[in-house]
This record gives structure tokens, C-alpha cells and sequence, in this order.
């Protein structure tokens, strides 16, 4: 198995930890280097090749001109959602991250991202080339396990009303309009397996 390299970008010592804790579960994973907000992980990156870069949203911010200098970055970073440090944090929604996860999420939601990002890197399937999101391929997963617009909003700190403004566009891309067809799309574009929906209980 291919060992995919991380590293965090996390000013809150106890959420970095929490995180290298929750990684060093998945096979296939390692944490290369760790950084708070004001150590530069700019150095690393120029000399250095990693597979994803794990990074709180105040630390994004605060290295903006590096993602606008070089987008290619975004194709591996996944944002922390909560990780502030004050209660102002302007929109980060233009910019096409690989996918975000929040602090807000049970473990399990956390570690099947990352399972589905690194599955995703060895099949070399990419949602874009499908026409989806990031966010839009992880609403379509949740859909397909079986999950309501409510439960899918609770799982990704979201509004109920976004969850379905995201279902809708997700309808019109695909033109797919049915729960049992996106389910039919996910297993065939290995967004979900049908061992994974065999094995999810009846609601």
C-alpha cells in the first residue's frame, strides 16, 4: 500500500494533536510535519512533496497569497471549519478546496473522509472530471447511505437549507433526481461501495 504523506497547519496544539491521533489510526497514512499558525510551512512545501495538507481556517487566511500563487495547492488541502481564533472569518467558499472537514463532526464521519480521499488518490478518480464538488461528491455519498437533508446538515454543520440547495445542483448536473439513482451513480463512480451500502442498517 502506498503511504500518503500529511501535514497540519493548526495553530490549537490540542486540535493538532487530536488530529495526528485520529490519522496515525488510518493505514496508509503519515503525518510528515506539524505546524502552528506562525511557524512557516512554506519552506517545506518548496522542498518537499505531500500528498495532503491538513490546515485550520485562520491559517488558511493568513497564507492566502501562498493558495492564490499557487492553486495547485487547493487540489490537496483540506480545511479545519471552527478553527478560529476570533469570531470574524471572511467566506473561503471561492476558493475550490480538495474538501473541509469541521470540528463539529463524530470521528467516524472524520476518518471515513479521509479513507474516501485516499481511496480516491489510488483510483485516481476525480470528482471535478464527474462534474461534482468536493462537497457535492461527500452529499452524494451521504445520500446514498441513506441519510436525510437534516441528518446530512447536523453531519457537515450545515444548514438544512444549504444541504438542499447543494441536492439541487447536484440534480441538475447530473440529471439525476431519484435517492435510488444517485445511489446506482455513487457505486458505479466508486463514491461508495456496495459492500459499504449492504452493510448500512435499514431506517
Amino acid at each position: 500500500m502506498k503511504i500518503s504523506g500529511f501535514i497540519l497547519v493548526i495553530d490549537s496544539y490540542l486540535l493538532r494533536k487530536g488530529v495526528v491521533a485520529l490519522l496515525n489510526r488510518i493505514q496508509g497514512v503519515r503525518v510528515l510535519k506539524e505546524y502552528g499558525a506562525e511557524d512557516s510551512f512554506i519552506n517545506y512545501l518548496d522542498k518537499h512533496s505531500v500528498d495532503f495538507i491538513i490546515i485550520g481556517q485562520y491559517e488558511f487566511q493568513r497564507s492566502i497569497n501562498l493558495f492564490v500563487s499557487k492553486p495547485e495547492l487547493l487540489e490537496k488541502t483540506i480545511l479545519v471549519e471552527g478553527a478560529y481564533r476570533d469570531g470574524h472569518m471572511q467566506d473561503v467558499s471561492e476558493f475550490d478546496l480538495k474538501t473541509s472537514i469541521s470540528l463539529m463532526e463524530d470521528r467516524d464521519v472524520l476518518m471515513d473522509k479521509i479513507h474516501k480521499l485516499l481511496k480516491g488518490k489510488d483510483d485516481h478518480m476525480d470528482t471535478h472530471s464527474m462534474g461534482l464538488s468536493p462537497r457535492e461528491t461527500t452529499i452524494v455519498r451521504l445520500v446514498s447511505m441513506g441519510y436525510t437533508n437534516r441528518e446530512i446538515a447536523e453531519k457537515l454543520f450545515l444548514s438544512t437549507h444549504t444541504v438542499m440547495t447543494h441536492r439541487k445542483n447536484i440534480n441538475n448536473k447530473l440529471g439525476i433526481k431519484s435517492v435510488s439513482g444517485l445511489t446506482i451513480y455513487a457505486i458505479v463512480n466508486n463514491i461508495i461501495t456496495i459492500e459499504e451500502h449492504g452493510s448500512l442498517p435499514s431506517k
